[in-house]
């Protein structure tokens, strides 16, 4: 969250362009941060230019529950990651080695 602010912070003190977008990883963070683009133009060069200008930022919070759902789940995946040397180990068996 802390890292989220400051970068907020940068863009604003230098007036760079922001959009926001959730990175979802479980269905209840989907669409928790969106930018709304004031535009007819959805060419490529029409978003672009868009995005360059005044933009509606939005988000949302996610719930107590769901917040402490995504951090267990994030603690479960990152426990069940493999380790270099026992990934090296188990591709040297497979490719002869």
């Amino acid at each position: 969250m802390r890292s989220k602010f400051l970068t907020l912070k940068y863009a604003q003190v230098r007036n760079l362009p922001m959009v926001a977008a959730s990175d979802a990883h479980h269905a209840a963070a989907v669409g928790t941060a969106y930018t709304i683009l004031n535009t007819n133009d959805f060419s490529v060069r029409g978003i672009l230019a868009q995005i360059l200008k005044s933009n509606e930022l939005n988000q949302r919070y996610l719930t107590p529950r769901d917040s402490l759902r995504k951090t267990w789940n994030n603690w479960l995946r990152l426990r069940r990651r493999k380790k270099i040397p026992e990934l090296a180990a188990k591709d040297g068996r497979h490719n002869g080695g």
